[in-house]
Order: structure tokens, then C-alpha cells, then sequence
């Protein structure tokens, strides 16, 4: 009988424990502004490998068809980066040695700014974007890779991936 109770004791001190967590670890994340969204998470990682933004050029020394990205607001203080298509914090890709930029319009009330982490000193970054306003990122990467980039203010739900190519 006592190892019964002493096991029962012992798996509501470790469901107490793990409960607790997560508690304070979801009044952190409310404190700070951010939202944790499991399933929302895991359902734009799926449409974030379905869909590409494609920035093409037709010399190595320009770029004929800018990528373009906007700001859209979810819900209360969620927001995402989104492409022509409607697709949510889409991959980018870009080409190397080539001039790159990135379009963005922002329709909300809250500023944004778009950085690449290139895993450099210097990261290129878009400056903000003041709310109802447009800004750009300009950058000519020497390297092809995978990368990721985000919002400054949002860099838990306004993040993806950027891909570097290489450029003709």
C-alpha cells in the first residue's frame, strides 16, 4: 500500500512541477507581449515549405522584379509577414553577388523592421517602418546559403527563412 501512495505522490509533484512551468513561463511570455501559438506555429511552418518568393534579375547587376512583403495583422498584437500570394512569413529567395531588394508596405498601427540573420557584424536590416507606411531592404549577399530573417518587434511570429542562391 505505501508504494502505491508513494507513487501517486510522486506523480502529482512531477504534474504539479511540470504545471507550475508553464504557468510562469506563459505569464513571461504574456508579460513581454509575446503569444505562444503551438498550432498556429506548426501550421505555418507547413505552408512556409509549401510556398517560395522569388526575386529574379536579369543581369548581375540589378534587380528586375523586387520581392514584395506587407505586414498583416492577425489578431491583437500578432502579426506576419506576408507575400503577394497571401502565403505567411514566406521563404525568400534571392540570388548572391546580385542586388537584392525587398519591398515592404506596412497597413498596420504598430512600426516593423526587417532584418536578415546573415550571422555577421553587420545585419541588413530595412530601419523601421512606421505604421501605415512602406520601407525596403537592399542588400547584395557574397555568400549562398540559408538564412533566416525577422521582424525587430515581432521575432517570434514574424520570422522565415531566406535562401541565397547563386546569382548569374
Amino acid at each position: 500500500m505505501k508504494s502505491v501512495t508513494l507513487q501517486a505522490v510522486a506523480v502529482i509533484v512531477v504534474s504539479t512541477s511540470i504545471l507550475s512551468a508553464v504557468l510562469v513561463y506563459s505569464t513571461i511570455f504574456n508579460w513581454y507581449g509575446y503569444h505562444v501559438q503551438i498550432a498556429t506555429a506548426i501550421e505555418e511552418e507547413k505552408k512556409n515549405n509549401e510556398t517560395t518568393t522569388t526575386n529574379t534579375s536579369t543581369t548581375g547587376a540589378s534587380v528586375s522584379n523586387p520581392l514584395q512583403l506587407s505586414v498583416k495583422e492577425e489578431s491583437e498584437s500578432v502579426y506576419r509577414w506576408t507575400n503577394s500570394s497571401g502565403a505567411i512569413n514566406p521563404m525568400l529567395k534571392v540570388l548572391s553577388n546580385t542586388n537584392n531588394t525587398i519591398k515592404i508596405q506596412n497597413p498596420t498601427d504598430t512600426k516593423h523592421e526587417l532584418i536578415i540573420d546573415t550571422g555577421t557584424d553587420a545585419l541588413p536590416s530595412s530601419d523601421d517602418i512606421n505604421p501605415n507606411g512602406s520601407g525596403q531592404l537592399s542588400f547584395k549577399p557574397n555568400m549562398t546559403g540559408t538564412f533566416t530573417y525577422h521582424c525587430a518587434y515581432h521575432p517570434f511570429t514574424m520570422k522565415g527563412t531566406i535562401q541565397v542562391v547563386a546569382g548569374s
